[in-house]
């Protein structure tokens, strides 16, 4: 199967070449045509564009319709694009700049007024509950739903929709009696400020001295060490001063670095690196240190960042000492820092 990399480059490949004569097509052909040479090399993403059919530049947005699985081969799709005459290229669905609008499905009608919105904690990300301002039909309660989703994703854009929210119930009344319900068609000012003032993420990393909690989580076995296998425990620190910069979509890769800690002299080595890394990281905004964990003879530091060449390129003098020739490194795609909320709501 032909790599991503190679997939990549033979499409962008193949668009400069035909760049001139969908240019010459109606925007909505152009965007059909384009998907098809997209679907040519890759799946699971879909071109759209915006724009006029006489303009001599459109915006050409590359969406994975919310499917954050494939948000990284969206990322290296446009940041591999060339310089092209007639396209300006944009990753995700950004959010509409006129959120008051309505939408029609089976000759069924809804409006953006008409969805109202209230907004809850779920761990880490914003819940959503909804209910309708109007009385829907009930042969249209399932389109109106759908037609909710689509909504959402146009008002608060492909990415904060995909990672901010999690939780999406439709209700005829919310459980909290002091709910304040917004119509969607204004909820972007809205939701802004409750994913800042209260979640707490205001995007800026924290300066001073970091706020830190602990706790010890036990994994099977049991408490009496006579009844049967005893219980593997870990103990886990967690950054609290790292929430404001939670979900940062330049912070959207987990980089962890795992160290044997067989005695207590190599656990203090293994926290010395880990504690250097994060300095590192920190000073150039690269990154940050936002929980460790030691179990069964190893201590894991996992840093949010956003490129992992770059915070790697940071790291290499500390990586390259001699107490470092144990320790492994990993990443994986993690924008709604899933692990980190796994113990930070605690």
């Amino acid at each position: 199967m032909e790599s991503s990399t190679a997939a990549i480059t033979a499409f962008w490949r193949e668009f400069a070449d035909t760049e001139a004569a969908l240019h010459a097509m109606p925007l909505r052909e152009r965007v059909e045509e384009s998907n098809v040479l997209l679907e040519r090399h890759l799946e699971g993403l879909a071109l759209e564009m915006s724009g006029g059919d006489g303009d001599a530049v459109v915006d050409m947005i590359v969406t994975a319709h919310g499917s954050i699985d494939r948000f990284p081969l969206l990322a290296q799709v446009v940041a591999a694009a060339p310089k092209l005459q007639h396209h300006a290229v944009r990753a995700f669905r950004e959010r509409t700049q006129q959120p008051d609008f309505p939408i029609g499905m089976d000759g069924f009608e809804l409006s953006t007024s008409e969805v109202l919105i209230a907004c809850s904690q779920d761990d880490g990300q914003a819940a959503l509950e909804i209910r309708f301002g109007r009385e829907i039909p009930q042969d249209f309660q399932d389109h109106a739903r759908n037609m909710a989703f689509i909504m959402i994703d146009h008002v608060l854009g492909e990415y904060d929709f995909a990672v901010k929210v999690g939780a999406v119930d439709f209700v005829e009344e919310s459980a909290d009696p002091d709910a304040e319900w917004t119509p969607l068609s204004l909820l972007p000012p809205v939701f802004d400020r409750y994913w800042s003032e209260t979640l707490g993420r205001t995007g800026d990393f924290p300066s001073g001295e970091h706020v830190w909690g602990g706790m010890t989580l036990a994994f099977g076995g049991s408490d009496d060490e006579d009844a049967g296998e005893p219980q593997d425990t870990a103990l886990v620190m967690v950054n609290r001063s790292a929430n404001p910069v939670a979900m940062r979509a330049d912070l959207a890769y987990a980089l962890t670095l795992d160290m044997p800690v067989g005695d207590r002299d190599e656990l203090q080595v293994a926290q010395d690196l880990h504690d250097q890394a994060a300095t590192l990281l920190e000073l150039s905004q690269l990154g940050i240190l936002a929980y460790t964990m030691t179990r069964s003879g190893r201590r894991k530091a996992v840093y949010y960042v956003g490129d992992e060449q770059l915070a790697k390129q940071a790291l290499a003098p500390l990586l390259l000492r001699d107490e470092a020739a144990s320790l492994e490194t990993t990443t994986s795609f993690d924008p709604a820092w899933s692990g980190y909320f796994e113990f930070a709501i605690h």
